[in-house]
């Protein structure tokens, strides 16, 4: 039987169909028929270090691309490793799908087709799947395929799933024996997605909410951005309609760039959240109210609030004068139909629209904050169609929460389950696909993943990673701080940062001080590099332990 005939060749072909240029993987003894199938015309497989750093760049390809993510992984610890990256995107609502490898369905003491009890095969467990299956809540689907037609179903839906609203990551075991199979009929079924209409009681009592509330701020999220130019089309004309602020959470960082309504100051900020508070109303679209985003849902707010949006988690977090569990183009259009037949007049802008701009300058001219500052002043020289990908350290918050963004899909945010370590694997994932990329790290993060250096310098691939190293665990040295603490485990030894981008053919350029990196940013390179900043900064509002600072 021909390599070209299996189904390890059949699944490099579903995936090449849908539009998918590049995966992400580690070969093992079990999923070799992946590699040896692989041929002209398939993804390109980017071999990366570790198990996790392949799904992580699967989701940082999503993020960046809005096509489905695909990472593969061996049996048993090598599916194990991709869990942490597994549910950070779980969490963000990032749709890969992790293909692993599982034992031979003949070496099973239960016989082909049956899970059976352990019994000793390499890298065997009683059930891999159900490791994915715990983010069940999240919309996560993880199946273990018993035939070729359900692993090629499986990923054929996985395709489909990636472009519905919202969407979630899949897992998808096969059994070794089964993936080295003859797949002459590359068969299987592509699920349909239907759009949910919203009821005409819904929309109703969504326009008597928006007729009796002449200050409305609208609150975007990511589920805006996985709608595509429709979901954005829809948000500005209501936001046109209504005079009405808009602001985001930070997956809907770069929505109406353009628009003289789009407020770009995080909502944890003092003016923003004056903003809000003495709204009549707030309307949350396209976005699950997460507790990062609203101070854990005590963020101050307006009377009365509504939200469209489709999710488990959604009617979990605030009471609602009005949930509308219905796709939000649809349900945005027929709002926008309503006012019109009841003839609500159309709205001027009731917010000042220099808001953005206040709340920067003033932390520009705060001593305390101008540092920080100047790092995401910085940033703003990146590139507008390069990708930014910051990690769960001070200077990731401050890009992630303050750096505007010219488009949606430039910036990556690990804000859902705060996994430290995600950006330089994931800037893997927008980079292989020719996207300039950028992470933005502490010096504790990329300690999770140096060997994916190696991954950057063998495939050459146009990272840049930016090092703000103050000398170990930054916010939790910060946290120690304000809550008494003696600072204990968060003073790290660092390396010596030259030295190590040396030994993977890596340039390494140390700056003096923040401000320098404009001009080094604004020409990105096509091939690996390192800059590194050695400076301390003070945590941002949008960190926990500020959320309630009294206004200073």
């Amino acid at each position: 039987m021909s390599d070209e005939s299996t189904l390890g060749a059949a699944l490099l072909d579903a995936l090449a169909e849908a539009g998918i240029e590049v995966i992400f993987g580690l070969p093992g003894v079990h999923n070799l028929p992946m590699w040896s199938a692989h041929r002209e015309g398939h993804p390109r497989i980017v071999g990366v270090r570790h198990e996790q750093a392949a799904a992580y760049a699967a989701d940082g390809y999503a993020r960046a691309t809005g096509r489905l993510g695909v990472a593969i992984t061996t049996t048993g610890p090598g599916a194990a490793n991709a869990l942490a990256a597994f549910g950070e995107a779980a969490t963000c609502g990032s749709p890969i799908l992790v293909i692993a490898s599982d034992v031979s369905q003949a070496l099973r003491s239960g016989g082909p087709g049956v899970a059976g009890s352990p019994r000793g095969i390499l890298h065997e467990m009683s059930d891999q799947a159900a490791m994915f299956a715990t983010f069940a809540d999240h919309g996560v689907i993880a199946t273990t395929a018993r035939s070729v037609d359900e692993a090629l179903a499986a990923v054929h839906d996985a395709v489909a799933a990636a472009a519905a609203t919202p969407t979630a990551p899949r897992y998808l075991g096969i059994p070794s024996d089964l993936l080295s199979a003859d797949c002459t009929v590359k068969s299987g079924s592509t699920a349909v997605t239907s759009t949910i209409a919203p009821s005409h009681a819904d929309i109703a009592a969504l326009t008597d909410l928006i007729d009796a509330s002449p200050r409305i701020v609208l609150w975007a999220g990511g589920g805006v951005v996985q709608s595509g130019s429709d979901g954005e089309r829809a948000l500005g004309s209501l936001a046109d309609r209504l005079g009405a602020p808009v602001v985001t959470t930070y997956a809907g960082r770069g929505l109406l760039a353009d628009s003289s309504h789009i407020v770009t100051a995080p909502v944890h900020e003092p003016e923003v959240a004056d903003l809000i508070a003495n709204a009549d109303a707030l309307v949350i679209i396209g976005s699950d109210a997460d507790g990062m985003n609203t101070r854990n849902w005590r963020m101050p707010r307006p009377e009365r609030v509504a939200a469209i949006g489709l999710g488990a988690s959604l009617p979990r977090t605030f009471d609602f004068d009005v949930l509308v569990a219905a796709d939000l183009v649809v349900t945005i259009d027929a709002v926008l139909d309503a006012l019109d037949s009841a003839e609500v007049k159309q709205r001027q802008a009731w917010a000042d629209s220099s808001i953005s701009q206040r709340v920067r300058q003033r932390l520009r001219d705060d001593p305390a904050t101008s540092g920080p500052m100047a790092l995401v002043d910085a940033v703003d020289s990146w590139p507008d169609d390069g990708v930014i990908v910051c990690d769960m350290a001070v200077s990731g918050y401050w890009v992630g929460g303050y750096a505007p963004q010219p488009h949606p899909r430039r910036l990556q945010y690990p804000v859902g389950w705060g996994t430290l370590g995600y950006a330089l694997p994931a800037a893997i994932g927008p980079a292989a696909a020719g996207l300039p990329t950028l992470a933005v790290c502490g010096d504790g993060g990329p300690m999770f993943a140096l060997g994916e250096l190696a991954t950057l310098a063998q495939e050459q691939l146009p990272v840049t990673v930016l090092i703000v190293d103050d000398g170990g665990y930054g916010m939790l040295r910060y946290d120690q701080q304000v809550f008494g603490h003696p600072e204990r485990g968060v003073d790290l030894l660092t390396p010596d940062w030259t030295a190590l981008g040396a030994a993977f053919g890596i340039p390494v350029e140390t700056v003096a001080e923040p401000a320098d990196l404009a001009d080094i940013l604004a020409r990105p390179s096509t091939s690996p590099r390192m800059i590194v900043l050695h400076d301390r900064f003070l945590p941002p509002r949008t960190t926990s332990p500020r959320w309630f600072e009294d206004v200073g």
